[in-house]
């Protein structure tokens, strides 16, 4: 019988503490009991160079890998996670990513200058740093650790040089920001966005600003310097925040990550970069190919967005469509000019990382910002030419090593578990994420629900429900109401003698079964559990673990309640 796992952040610290006190006649601790534990068994460990390794046994306790090999023993304790043909992959890391984010907006727009306006309202804030500014917590990064991935570079926008970005890991126990950040300081973002109704408002002025910020930046360097050697005849000169980030750029110190598709805008990047002599980082890159030579002689990474623009004109399934990987070959023919011009262009774009990696250059795929499940636009490039080991270094590897934290995509004993776990191969049409580690936190996939699926279900669970929930030979009663859209639903959970109430977040119905959270607040203090059930008509049957232990419930839909079979 398939185990169901829960995790819940609602009734948790209310059950714990009953389940604190000893239940009767249970024998007692001689000593602290061991972390929780998680075992697979007989799971296929795939690295992120591409080599397997068939019937491994993986535990996680106190979230390190404890023992990873074939025969590895289980613990008694352990949960052990089921299903059939389990691969073991380390965590997808998405260098362009998202994560919540509220950046601050000029509080002098309306009156500034047009030729002298203020640094923030020209979009010019290299010294800004995004770990400043995220809002997410913990819970905000469940729909990219249901997607697989663990981490992500998070960069800011809204100018030319809107500031630093930051490495976020999705710690699952993150109770507030700056619990997410991995790395602080991950690199300037520069673009050749103009600023609005104020100079630079072109591209031709946000060259020339480039080049003077660095220039000033640089002056401002030697004065500090001439008063620090001698101070005589000089005053002290101010501190300039922006001026100190762009001389650690200039001298390599710092990353850039400049934002361009274009050949010709990255070949701009390129003349800036040997001019000043800023380290680049190409982001977007959509049209890198054309200019591949160039950046494989200045050994400089692309971040290639897979969060790739659909056909307007050109339908792929109606015929004049060219070979994979040969953009504009093949019955282009039979097209109209209009759709012909787009088959081509898109195709391109698709091939993009394909050839990139064929001409040897270092390459991360990215979701372009958009965050969530990539791997979509993975299997597209993939499809267009780029080998599928490559692809898997390219989410992996490549940009655990760009946001210099390589260690991410390691897996291995007394290493941090954070890793995924599939029913299949990764990038695989129809593999699910089952379960994803994060520094041995678990967050449970969406089993059996298709990426952007919107079906009707045939149960709606609106309505009132008795819940029982038993642990340690203990049953401890709750009223739950949920309210069901779609396939989502949410609600609340009670114990009134015990005070108790909960939160019902992020419920997902897929056909019978059904997985949601409870999220239950004391103070600053938070217990979450992921719970996972079978609806079996007017009832439904789960059972799961946490902080708490393990339990079982049963929960049975109120006489006269909304809600039932559609």
């Amino acid at each position: 019988m398939k185990e169901k796992l829960i995790r819940d952040p609602g009734f948790s610290l209310a059950l714990a503490a009953l389940l604190a006190m000893p239940a009767p006649g249970a024998a007692q601790y001689q000593g602290p009991p061991l972390p929780p534990a998680y075992a697979l068994e007989n799971v296929t460990v795939v690295y992120a160079d591409g080599r397997q390794e068939a019937g491994v046994n993986v535990v996680v306790r106190d979230g390190l890998i404890v023992a990873m090999g074939p025969g590895a023993p289980i613990p008694e304790d352990a949960t052990l996670l089921e299903g059939d043909s389990l691969r073991v992959y380390p965590g997808m890391i998405d260098a362009q990513g998202r994560a919540p984010l509220q950046l601050p907006e000029p509080e002098n727009r309306e009156g500034a200058l047009p030729w002298d306006a203020p640094r923030d309202v020209q979009g010019f804030t290299p010294h800004r740093l995004v770990a400043w500014y995220l809002t997410g917590a913990g819970a905000d990064g469940r729909e990219a650790r249901k997607g697989g991935v663990i981490a992500a570079g998070i960069h800011p926008d809204g100018g030319m040089a809107p500031g630093q970005g930051a490495v976020v890991l999705f710690r699952m126990s993150a109770k507030n920001p700056w619990e997410t950040v991995a790395q602080p300081a991950l690199g300037l973002l520069f673009t050749f966005q103009g600023a609005r109704g104020v100079y630079p408002g072109t591209l031709f002025a946000v060259m020339a600003q480039f080049r003077q910020s660095f220039e000033d930046a640089n002056r401002h360097g030697l004065i500090q310097s001439e008063f620090a050697r001698n101070p005589e005849g000089l005053t002290l000169p101010a501190w300039d925040p922006d001026f100190e980030v762009l001389r650690k750029a200039a001298s390599g110190e710092l990353a850039v990550y400049f934002v361009a598709n274009s050949a010709g805008d990255i070949r701009r990047v390129l003349g800036l970069a040997d001019e000043i002599g800023f380290r680049p980082v190409i982001v977007g890159g959509e049209e890198a190919w054309k200019v591949a030579e160039e950046l494989k002689a200045r050994n400089i990474p692309v971040l290639v967005s897979v969060d790739f623009p659909s056909p307007r004109e050109w339908d792929p399934e109606k015929g004049g469509e060219g070979a994979r990987g040969e953009a504009g070959s093949g019955g282009s023919d039979a097209l109209e000019p209009g759709p012909a011009r787009e088959k081509e262009r898109l195709e391109n774009i698709y091939a993009n990382a394909g050839r990139l990696v064929e001409a040897g250059l270092t390459v991360s795929l990215t979701s372009g910002g958009v965050g969530g499940d990539f791997r979509e636009g993975v299997r597209k490039a993939i499809e267009y030419g780029l080998p599928e080991e490559a692809a898997l270094g390219a989410v992996t590897t490549t940009p655990a090593t760009l946001l210099g934290l390589p260690h991410l995509a390691t897996l291995g004993r007394w290493l941090a578990a954070s890793f995924i776990v599939t029913d299949g191969p990764l990038f695989r049409e129809g593999t699910a994420i089952r379960y994803t580690f994060v520094e041995g936190s678990l967050e449970e996939g969406w089993v059996g629900r298709q990426v952007g699926g919107g079906d009707v279900p045939g149960t709606d669970l609106t309505g009132a429900w008795e819940v029982l929930v038993s642990t340690e030979g203990m049953e401890i009663p709750f009223s739950m109401t949920l309210t069901q859209e779609g396939v989502s639903f949410s609600g609340t959970m009670s114990n009134p003698e015990m005070g108790a109430e909960a939160q019902v977040q992020g419920g997902m119905l897929a056909g019978a079964d059904l997985t949601f959270i409870l999220v239950y607040s004391m103070g600053t203090e938070s217990v979450a559990l992921d719970a996972r059930g079978t609806v079996q008509g007017d009832r439904i049957i789960g059972s799961g673990s946490g902080e708490i232990g393990r339990f079982t419930f049963t929960a049975t839909r109120k006489p006269g309640s909304e809600g039932g079979d559609r």
